[in-house]
């Protein structure tokens, strides 16, 4: 794995890199930024993986040779001493004085633990899943993000789509009241016109609602507050609705999807796990050296003493084959899930790539149904104006223009969506580029891609709207 996808730099820079993304509204980098860094999903996985960490540091530390230090200060009500004939003389011996200081450093050393080198590798693994467990994190993170945020544009649509609506229906009434007063219109043409603006009053409101409650959803889990100006209108996503490269081009190798790759590790680790309880029937060698400091020497005469150390040691009881039994069971599920992680992610990868062309289709027709859609609203208030068309026909075209606007931002917003979460969904991070992430795409078949601004900003653009 030595290079980055084009194809994922390609959306990212698309997505990303677009000067003006709207008058008011923030790039997506912004928020997927505040995600990274503050949100709390990413910090909660970049505390496991540091726990993760330091209990491989400790694994590997009950490897390695340790000291201990140990002193100790003792008064004793009592003196203890005898009388020893020495070279024809008598000398004094202190056995227990009233104030004894003892002091030792021990130094251990293991020899032989190959159960404690197996949990070292199990650790190892461990600590490497958790690093992995955090770019999944974030990419898992990344992704509701963007959905968030390409939501939140097509709320902005329907908000504004609800408001020119409701500017319609204020002028259908305005326009039914003046035909009232001029006797070309009767009453309930009124009372339906005036219906149809509180109609729209509700549908504004409901819109506002909806845009409100994703905007809370989007600074809750990005940390940045969307900068929603209410006079800015909506915004436009430009799409030139071409089609994703073959499926096969997404279709990243295992390490290069991060929870796919945690997965295998955890699946690795366990294994480890399993071999460590299964060395437990290998008994294991270690040595000490205790050097021994007193002023209660004793018989010996020598305040100063060293003691060596070798010990073998080895236990079984049937616990341990038990505790055997019980981690090769819990390896077996590790496997277990790993193949259906490994299932799960590619066809995450399928779904999304089906998902793009399916936007695309319902891109390209909400297009065309809201040019059809307007061209009928604006000929059936012409038509009403001069009395060639009822004001049954008028409110049923304003309804289904209002309805095809909103299906149009809804439908360009979920292919911008789509799009991304294709590449989050193949490993790549929309923030910045992969450095161990494999070759896929046009390069990997020797194909070249035209990376720049301009050609990617045809490809996916976003600018504010009237």
């Amino acid at each position: 794995m030595t290079s980055t996808p084009l194809l994922a730099g390609i959306v990212a820079a698309s997505i990303l890199a677009v000067p003006q993304l709207a008058p008011a509204l923030q790039p997506l980098e912004t928020f997927l930024r505040g995600a990274s860094t503050s949100g709390p999903d990413n910090r909660e996985a970049r505390a496991n993986a540091a726990s993760q960490r330091a209990q491989e540091g400790a694994a590997l530390g009950r490897l390695l040779p340790g000291i201990s230090l140990r002193g100790t200060y003792t008064r004793n009500q009592y003196e203890s001493s005898v009388t020893l004939p020495l070279d024809g003389g008598a000398r004094s011996v202190t056995l227990t004085p009233k104030d004894q200081l003892d002091g030792a450093a021990t130094l251990t050393v293991p020899l032989v633990d190959l159960a404690s080198h197996a949990r070292h590798g199990s650790a190892r693994a461990a600590a490497a899943a958790a690093d992995e467990q955090t770019r999944a994190t974030a990419l898992a993170t990344e992704a509701l993000v963007t959905q968030d945020y390409f939501q939140l544009i097509a709320d902005l649509g329907l908000v504004e789509a609800a408001r020119r609506a409701l500017d319609v229906s204020r002028t259908g009434l305005a326009l039914t009241e003046t035909r009232f007063r001029a006797g070309s219109a009767a009453g309930l043409e009124v009372d339906r016109a005036r219906a149809d603006v509180e109609r729209q009053v509700q549908q504004l409101a409901a819109a506002e609602l909806q845009r409100d409650l994703v905007a809370r959803s989007l600074t809750s889990r990005s940390g940045v507050a969307p900068a929603i100006d209410p006079g800015s209108g909506a915004i436009a996503l430009a799409d030139d609705l071409h089609e994703e490269p073959p499926l096969e081009d997404f279709q990243t190798p295992d390490a290069g999807l991060p929870s796919l790759a945690t997965a295998t590790l955890a699946r690795r680790a366990q294994e480890a796990q399993a071999r460590a309880q299964r060395l437990t029937l290998v008994p294991s060698l270690s040595a000490s050296l205790t050097e021994r400091a007193t002023n209660a020497a004793g018989f010996t005469g020598h305040e100063l003493s060293y003691q060596g150390v070798v010990a073998l040691s080895w236990s079984f009881d049937l616990t341990t084959a038990a505790n055997i039994r019980a981690q090769a069971a819990l390896a077996d599920a590790a496997a277990a899930r790993e193949e259906r992680t490994r299932l799960a992610a590619r066809d995450a990868i399928h779904r999304s790539w089906r998902a793009v062309h399916t936007a695309i289709a319902r891109s390209r027709s909400a297009r065309a149904e809201l040019e059809a859609s307007a061209r009928a609203a604006e000929l059936a208030r012409d038509r009403y104006a001069v009395g060639a068309a009822t004001q049954l026909d008028l409110l049923q075209a304003q309804r289904d223009a209002f309805g095809a606007g909103v299906a149009r931002a809804q439908a360009d917003a979920d292919l911008a969506n789509a799009r991304a979460q294709l590449r989050i969904a193949a490993g790549n991070s929309l923030l910045q580029p992969q450095p161990d992430a494999p070759a896929v795409g046009p390069r990997a078949r020797g194909h070249t891609v035209d990376r720049s601004s301009e050609s990617v900003a045809r490809s996916l653009s976003v600018k504010g709207t009237p």
